[in-house]
């Protein structure tokens, strides 16, 4: 679960790369830039409200099969996309543009 701070309008959290780069489910709230490099309910979750958020946990608590399935894809798309070795490369190609 990733709740992040109100005062954090932008950006995909640390914790959000952590729990899927370990293979975990993740729940959080909405960011924007999630929707650049990940796909909602493919390869993680978010929710819009308490309601929403709560809504969401009492079903992927009773669906693991699906919401393991979401967790292998967010792992698998963090392991082909978001490896600290393709993050050096873009440094470098934008630092050589």
């Amino acid at each position: 679960l990733n709740i992040t701070l109100k005062s954090i309008r932008s950006g995909i959290p640390l914790r959000a790369m952590d729990t899927m780069g370990c293979g975990g489910f993740l729940l959080t709230n909405y960011q924007e830039e999630f929707m650049d490099y990940f796909i909602p309910d493919e390869d993680f979750v978010y929710f819009e409200s308490k309601a929403d958020l709560l809504e969401k946990v009492s079903y992927y608590l009773t669906h693991e099969e699906r919401r393991m399935e979401i967790a292998q894809n967010g792992l698998r798309k963090v392991q082909e996309h978001h490896t600290y070795q393709k993050r050096v490369e873009e440094m470098f190609a934008v630092i050589n543009q």
